[in-house]
């Protein structure tokens, strides 16, 4: 009997702009999205979380293998700095959609002339 392969949509990161991956259930019978999210879990543990824009390992593509998901592709959601925020944007029905950058971002902020850094919600900008 041939075996029924479902897909299962994976976010590899928490972050409203993150790329998605898809991982295709091996195994037999129905599987749930807990199930998913339990194994990403591990290998997220053993091999670290897959940031945004990083390529997954082969060590976690393995990883999630042995638990009963093969990789199947990873959709890159194109993102920009915004230079007057420093926020982390992508255009979405003609408009940009933004939130607080992963990690510390430096940028030049033109309408006050200044260098500035964000991280996360909090921005500075200093010409010390």
């Amino acid at each position: 009997m041939k075996r029924i392969i479902l897909a299962g949509l994976f976010a590899l990161s928490a972050v409203a702009h993150a790329d998605t991956s898809t991982y295709v259930w091996q195994g037999k019978g129905q599987w749930s999205d807990a199930q998913l999210q339990a194994a990403a879990q591990v290998c997220d543990q053993r091999y670290g979380v897959v940031e945004n824009g990083a390529v997954t390992s082969g060590n976690y593509k393995r990883c999630m293998l042995k638990q009963g998901w093969r990789y199947q592709s990873t959709a890159r959601e194109k993102t920009f700095i915004d230079p007057d925020s420093g926020m982390s944007c992508h255009d979405e029905g003609g408009m940009s959609v933004c939130v607080p950058p992963q990690g510390t971002v430096r940028y030049f902020d033109p309408d006050q002339g200044l260098p500035c850094t964000r991280t996360g919600i909090v921005s500075v900008c200093s010409n010390f």
